[in-house]
């Protein structure tokens, strides 16, 4: 086995598991409908939250898609393989982190457009907004990887998993949530861009090292 060809493998997996992509998708779709139904379909109340809206269902998808990131790779013993398969584990995590990273985010951004017009998102804060979940979600992936490789041997784990990345996710949700606040108020939003990519790029560094150590624990 190659690193491509693991990534070739872990695309065509998700493929043929679409069911929870899908589930991830439709549930972000569902909130952002559902939302001005149950509140208020107002462009005066909708527009101001539009992007706390978005970034919320964001990260409820997510953790929907987290989850059983590794589930199903433990139930089959195909974790235990990438464990002894003699290639670089952190670097096996990271790949399988970026598959699902494009599968969700790339589908989402596609559908953007749509969904923010439907909030009365304002035009002149879309590519902020788009530009928050480009460099802001990929540390969410990378965290819910930590959290889904400590509770994959648990049967009940899920509720264990939120516990443990919730309070990781709530600095990026409040950067992102700011810097579109930010722009559709004029003000500077660079700087809380920056901090996103610090966030993301720290991330990068640390979540697949940590992640493999979970798996290695998790496996033996």
């Amino acid at each position: 086995m190659t690193y491509f060809s693991y990534f070739k493998a872990e695309f065509l997996v998700l493929l043929r598991r679409k069911q929870d992509v899908i589930n991830a998708l439709l549930f972000f779709i569902t909130v952002i409908v559902l939302f001005p139904l149950g509140v208020s379909p107002s462009p005066i109340f909708l527009a101001p939250a539009a992007g706390g809206i978005i970034w919320c269902a964001l990260v409820l998808a997510i953790l929907m898609a987290i989850e059983s990131m590794f589930k199903e790779d433990y139930n089959d013993g195909s974790l235990e393989q990438l464990v002894v398969s003699g290639l670089s584990l952190p670097l096996l995590v990271l790949l399988k982190i970026l598959v699902l990273w494009s599968v969700i985010v790339i589908p989402l951004l596609l559908m953007l457009p749509l969904l923010s017009a439907m909030l009365y998102l304002p035009e002149g804060s879309f590519w902020v907004l788009v530009a928050t979940l480009l460099v802001g979600s990929p540390s969410l992936f990378l965290i819910g990887a930590i959290g889904s490789a400590l509770t994959v041997s648990l049967k009940q784990g899920a509720m264990l998993m939120l516990l443990v990345i919730l309070p990781f996710y709530l600095p990026v949700v409040v950067f992102a949530t700011g810097a579109i606040k930010a722009a559709q108020e004029g003000l500077p939003y660079s700087g809380l861009l920056a901090m996103l990519l610090a966030i993301s790029l720290l991330s990068l560094v640390l979540s697949p090292v940590m992640t493999a150590i979970s798996v290695k624990a998790s496996v033996n």
